[in-house]
């Protein structure tokens, strides 16, 4: 990918992320032509990648770093003009594959553990990841690791947060117009040979993939708008353990209640957790949704309603937490970025505003277990972690 120095060429664009397309759901919350017109005239625009919106299911793993690049995600940007800043988060999940040859497979079997990295460009068509784009965020790494009983397996990479400001669109590397910004991974090792790859989502038993585990999420904020940005967080752990479970299993591991709401409203949020594990190497999924209660491991029937996909801030994804040396090795760190529109103003049966809390949800089972009817330890989740919710709301000039 060929970068351009933020402090040079494109001063203005400071670390990105992504923004998400304006084919999904809009402000207006109806996703059309004329809603995206709409959201033109409006000072903040919120947007967001809707389900399964992965680009492709496997990406190449190549001998040398620098090289094999995808995009995975695009989205395109609304007409920037000078002086617009763009704020944004996402995340995208790669699997390894093929440990040994099994009916699963996908691509050519290897045992080496794969270099991961992510990062977002601006480019001028959905797939550009190298020539004619700009990087715009830091870049996130890992090693994937391979060897059983550390092997992670699932390997979420995650762009917590990020700001652009256009100061002058005439040197994007695309019509201010017709800009994208792509999600673009990269896996890399010396001993590949050719047909190695990893896959964007989950390999099923029968060599398929599992995707819907990525999304992008952004927000536009016109020049001189007036975005009103509140943050909250919390460090209070409502659990300390989480049951090994093979079904079900779900804990609340941190809350934040939200209050005061409006319609029009846009929740960023991000969490991390710190979680150990004995005795056996552990999956450990997560996801972040909203819901009317703080102990809720699901969307209401009423945040459902009036929340964005359906109540959900991210997608669910995991990896395994593993004893010995991997990219997650316990105490193992998840990482969670997302956001949330409020389509319509939470309000109680008899009236007054509605309090809606924002919960980060984690489950649990260990790998390689002899059998899923004994009792296994619980995971432990320990100190470390937290939950910001930032909310922008745009208010009279």
């Amino acid at each position: 990918m060929r970068g351009i120095a933020i402090a040079r060429g494109l001063a203005g664009i400071v670390l990105a992320g992504c923004l998400a397309g304006f084919g999904g759901p809009s402000l207006a919350d109806a996703g059309g032509d004329q809603d995206a017109k709409r959201q033109h005239a409006r000072g903040l625009i919120a947007n967001w990648t809707m389900a399964r919106a992965e680009l492709r299911e496997r990406v190449p793993i190549v001998r040398r770093p620098g090289r094999g690049a995808r995009a995975v995600l695009t989205l395109p940007l609304p007409a920037v003009r000078k002086g617009d800043r763009v704020r944004f988060n996402g995340e995208v999940t790669l699997t390894t594959t093929c440990v040994r040859v099994k009916r699963r497979c996908i691509g050519r079997r290897y045992d080496f553990d794969p270099h991961l990295r992510a990062r977002i460009v601006i480019g001028n068509r959905p797939r550009a990841a190298g020539r004619h784009t700009l990087i715009v965020s830091r870049t996130v790494k890992h090693t994937c690791g391979q060897d059983p009983p550390d092997r992670n397996h699932h390997c979420p990479l995650v762009i917590g947060r990020g700001s652009i400001l256009i100061n002058r669109p005439r040197q994007l590397p695309c019509s201010p117009r017709k800009c994208r910004l792509n999600m673009v991974v990269a896996a890399h090792h010396p001993r590949a040979r050719g047909g190695e790859v990893v896959v964007v989502g989950a390999d099923r038993p029968n060599a398929s993939v599992d995707d819907g585990k990525a999304r992008l999420n952004a927000i536009v904020m016109r020049d001189g708008a007036a975005i009103a940005t509140r943050t909250r967080r919390t460090r209070d752990r409502l659990v300390r353990r989480i049951p090994a479970a093979f079904d079900g299993g779900q804990r609340v591991v941190y809350s934040r209640r939200v209050e005061g709401l409006e319609r029009g409203d846009v929740l960023f949020v991000r969490a991390k957790e710190r979680t150990r594990v004995r005795r056996y190497a552990y999956f450990i999924g997560s996801k972040i949704v909203v819901a009317t209660r703080r102990p809720a491991t699901h969307p209401s029937s009423l945040t459902k309603q009036i929340i964005s996909r359906g109540g959900t801030a991210t997608e669910v994804s995991g990896f395994n937490c593993t004893l010995g040396p991997s990219a997650f090795q316990t105490p193992c760190l998840t990482s969670k970025a997302g956001l949330a529109f409020v389509r319509k103003t939470p309000t109680r049966p008899g009236g007054g505003s509605r309090p809606l809390f924002v919960n980060l949800v984690s489950r649990g089972f260990p790998k390689l277990a002899p059998s899923k009817s004994s009792a296994y330890p619980s995971m432990r989740v320990i100190r470390g972690g937290k939950l910001t919710v930032t909310r922008l709301r745009e208010t009279s000039p």
